[in-house]
Formats: C-alpha cells, structure tokens, sequence
C-alpha cells in the first residue's frame, strides 16, 4: 500500500509496458569509473575532482593494509577483492548446483573455507602451497572462472521476476532491508517484469546510456537480446586516437601504477581506442558466432586446398579427422598437441591434421591446462584473433552461412537489437 502511494501516486512509477524479461544490470564500480573519468554535468564535475583529491588516502589507508595482509597470509591481492566467498548461503548455492557440477560443490566449499576463517589467520603465518589460490588441485583460479560465476548470477537474474530489494547475497533477514544499498532501490526501482523502468544513476550504478537522448539506444539496452544484460566498455571521456588524449590517458593511467603498483602493471597499457570490440556473450548471438567461425574456417581450408597449399591427400586425412562436413571438434587435435595421446603420433589423420592447422596460421595457439576454460573454447577464442573476426565480417558473411531467408531475417533482427517476431503487448482483460 505504502508503494502504491508512494513511488505509483507521487513518483509516476509502476506504469504496465512492454514485456521486459531481464533485470537491468548494475553498473557498480563502473558507474563510478566513469563518474571520475566523464563526468557529464558540473555536479559530476565537482564529485569527480572531490574523488579524485581523496583517491591518494584512501590506498593509503585501504589498499596499503590490504597488500600487508595478502603477503603475511601468502595470497595475491586479487584474491582478497575477487575470491573472498566469506558465505554464500541460500540462493548462491543453487546457482552452483544448477550450472555446474553438483558434486563439486562440497570440494568447493571445502577450498573456500581457508578464506572464510579469517581469525585463523596470524602475522607471519605462511599459507602451505596446496593452499595457494594457484595450487588448489592444479587449478587456477583465473577470469574465465570467475566469468562463469558472474554470468550464472547473471543469467539468474535475467530469468526472474525482479527483486524487491537488492542483494541476492544476503540472508532473508529483515535487519537486510535497512541496508545502504536499499535506498533508492529495491521497491522504488522496476518491481513487475511488464513495468516500465525508469532507471536513475543512483539505482542503475552509473549512466544506463552513452547518450542519454538517443530512444534507439534505450530500446537496445532495455529490449534487445543481444545488447541487453550485457557489459559494455567504459566510457573514458578521452579521445585517445589525439596525441593529447593518449596524453591524458596516459598520466592517469601511471597514477594508478604508482598507487597499486600490484594490481596496474605499466606494461599492460592499452588505450581504449586499441581495444578490440567486445562480442557479445548473450546465448543466442553465441551460437551465431559460432557458426561463424566455422564458416571463416571452411573457407579459409578451401581457399588454402585451391590454391595448392595444402594437398588432396591431408585434406582428406584432415576433413576424416575433425569431422568438417559436420560440426567440427579439435578435442582429439588438442589432446594429441598437447602430449595427453601417444598413440597419435603415429596416426596419418592426426599428422595430416598437424600440417593443416601448421599452414592455416593456427600452429602457435596454445592450451592452458590450469585453466577452467574447456581447450576448445580456447581454441576458437585464439582463432577470432588469429583471423581478426569482427561483427562487420558476420554481417557481411550472412548470406553465406545463413541461406534460408526467414531465418536469415531473424538473425539480422537479433544483431540490430530488434524484435525477430511481432511487437509484444500486454492487454488487461475483463472482469
């Protein structure tokens, strides 16, 4: 009742729209990056220069104290901001059991549990090897775990009907809904997955919108399923393709060195403009991409085969051993390249394959075997740069690979962020 009055009556909130099916991701520490970096009104202007002044004291106080505790407890700093699960009650632990292995959860537990009793922990202790975030059953705790984790949290997300109040992380205790991160959100952001939201930077983290005025942009990240929920690259209000903003760019990029010399390393610059355009993980899109690979890589062995590169006779022992005329698989190719199958070293299907992939540009792909990310996926993430594959080039490759055209129109909708089926409405029905 308190809701209807409030945020229905006085805020002009709790409007029936179109269906929406996601919860609207939160900027979070993004949103702040870019409040620093481009601000876009003189309040901003003003909060950007105040963060700016204090952002020296704070590692002072913070970060400081942060990298003593990570060397005296024997763990990367990364560890106590990235893979500190000091409880993950209730709903986390669903998420886990229905995305990944369920009989892994209790060893997960069991390796989270260093972290989760801090007052074990005494200057000078030395965390054994087996306990190091990099020695746990030989697996690293790298980004595509990480990754994995936050795209089942958010696909969640996107499935559910939205949260009256924010923090899935939290116990249901009442006590929560007094929280900070509760103000200006919870009930008075999107309760109804049909309502109209009507994000502020307060409740989204950040700007929702690189151009606040532009519909098009708004339908995208609201309806569309291959830019909805998804990240997008910072907005650092610098043009470094000028000598002037590469300058800027720059001098707070060294600042940052100088303040976390642990985490900014001067060597890992890259400037934005630099920065290859993000594919969009989005399900849907993902399939597409995937057929596009296959494709580049069909025609790719075809034009090599034409042109007398490769020989009929490996091209033959080739398409026999990965299955080209199908859906191909470089599983057995990267088990054998990587020392695990002996007994391929004889196998005229594996050497031809060897010779194939050695004249296509693919010989120097490596395999990380500490890694969580399937080899394969490995494999065709080292070809998008191997072949440079942007979106454009899917665009212009459509017709190829994509021959019915009804299905073709549907696939074009998705990567212009349109409706493939008829525009959805909601209708009240009579009493």
């Amino acid at each position: 009742m308190l809701d209807k009055f409030v945020n229905g009556a006085f805020m002009g909130k709790r409007q029936i729209g179109r269906p929406i099916k996601f919860n609207l991701r939160n900027r979070n520490n993004e949103g702040w990056l870019e409040l620093v970096y481009a601000p876009r009104s003189r309040t901003e202007e003003v909060a950007s220069e105040f963060l700016k002044f204090i952002h020296p004291y704070l590692f002072f106080v913070t970060y400081r104290f942060h990298i003593e505790k990570a060397r005296d407890v024997g763990m990367r700093v990364e560890d106590v901001y990235h893979n500190k699960f000091h409880k993950e009650p209730y709903i986390m632990n669903h998420i886990y059991a229905q995305y990944f292995h369920p009989d892994t959860l209790l060893e997960r537990v069991r390796d989270v549990a260093f972290y989760r009793r801090p007052r074990t922990m005494f200057k000078g202790f030395k965390v054994p090897d087996w306990a190091t975030s990099t020695e746990r059953h030989g697996w690293e705790v790298d980004n595509y775990s990480r990754q994995a984790w936050e795209n089942a949290v958010h696909d969640l997300n996107s499935e559910w009907t939205p949260m009256q109040f924010a923090g899935e992380r939290l116990e249901p205790n009442v006590i929560n809904w007094f929280r900070l991160e509760q103000w200006g959100k919870g009930n008075s952001a999107r309760l109804f997955y049909n309502e109209v939201p009507q994000p502020t930077w307060f409740r989204h983290g950040g700007h929702m919108l690189k151009n606040s005025e532009d519909e098009k942009e708004r339908d995208r990240q609201l309806y569309s399923f291959t830019n909805a929920d998804q990240d997008r690259n910072l907005i650092f209000g610098m043009d470094t393709t000028t000598p002037e903003g590469r300058e800027a760019f720059r001098k707070e990029y060294m600042t940052l060195c100088e303040l976390a010399p642990e985490i900014v390393k001067e060597e890992n610059m890259v400037f934005p403009h630099e920065v290859a355009p993000e594919i969009s993980s989005e399900p849907h899109f993902q399939r597409m991409w995937q057929h596009f690979r296959e494709h580049t890589f069909r025609v790719s062995f075809a034009n090599a085969v034409a042109q007398g590169e490769i020989s009929e006779a490996d091209a033959d022992a080739f398409v026999r051993f990965v299955d080209l005329h199908n859906a191909p698989s470089f599983n057995i190719y990267i088990l054998g390249r990587t020392g695990k199958l002996d007994h391929l070293a004889h196998d005229e299907g594996y050497a031809a394959t060897m010779r194939v992939m050695d004249t296509l540009g693919l010989e120097a792909v490596e395999f990380n075997h500490k890694s969580a990310q399937p080899v394969e996926e490995q494999f065709w993430e080292q070809f998008d740069g191997v072949y440079q594959l942007t979106v454009s080039d899917m665009r212009r490759e459509l017709p190829k690979f994509v021959t019915d055209s009804s299905n073709r129109a549907k696939v074009e909708a998705l990567m212009n962020g349109q409706p493939a089926l008829e525009q959805e409405t909601t209708v009240k029905l009579a009493a």
